[in-house]
C-alpha cells in the first residue's frame, strides 16, 4: 500500500487525502485555501511517522485498520443470528453463531494492518513503517488534547 495521510482541512473541515510531500504547506482542492504541512525528513526518507504532518504534534499512537461500523455489523448480526436461534429453541446453533462470530472477528483482528493516528487532530497515516515509540490507543492523552474533537473546530 502506497503510504498516504488522511486530515482534514483546517478552513473548510473537508477531508484531505495526500501522500508524502517535500513541501511546507499544502493546497486544499475544496476552499482553495493553504495549509501548512510539517513534513518531516523520517515520514520522507524512512517511511516512519514521528510528527504528525497535519498538526506537528508528536503524540501519536496505533490502532487495526479497520472500519468501526463494519465491525459493530459483523458483531450485530452474530447477536440477532443467536437470539433468533435461541427463540426458535436452538441453543446449540445460537452458541456456534457467537462462537462464528468471535472466529471471524479473531481472524480479521490478525489481517488488518494498522494505521498510525494523531491525538491531536486526528489524521491518519497509511501505510507507513511501525514505529517501536507508539502505543495503542490511551485516553489519558486523549483526554488532554480535548477528547475527540478535533482541535480548532469549537
Amino acid at each position: 500500500m502506497a503510504p498516504i495521510i488522511h486530515f482534514k482541512c483546517r478552513n473548510c473541515e473537508k477531508d484531505l487525502a495526500l501522500p508524502p510531500l517535500p513541501s511546507e504547506h499544502v493546497r486544499c482542492p475544496h476552499c482553495n485555501s493553504e495549509i501548512p504541512f510539517f513534513m518531516n525528513d523520517s515520514i520522507l526518507t524512512r517511511g516512519v511517522v514521528t510528527t504528525c504532518a497535519s498538526c506537528g504534534h508528536d503524540d501519536l499512537y496505533v490502532q487495526k485498520d479497520f472500519n468501526r461500523q463494519v465491525g459493530v455489523g459483523v458483531v450485530a448480526i452474530g447477536i440477532l443470528a443467536s437470539i433468533y436461534l435461541l427463540a426458535k429453541d436452538m441453543p446449540l446453533r445460537a452458541m456456534i453463531a457467537l462462537g462464528l462470530t468471535a472466529l471471524v472477528d479473531f481472524v480479521v483482528y490478525f489481517f488488518v494492518g494498522e494505521v498510525t493516528v494523531c491525538y491531536a487532530c486526528h489524521a491518519i497515516f497509511r501505510g507507513f513503517g511501525k514505529n517501536p515509540e507508539h502505543e495503542p490507543f490511551d485516553l489519558k492523552k486523549l483526554e488532554k488534547y480535548g477528547g475527540r474533537t478535533p482541535r480548532g473546530s469549537a
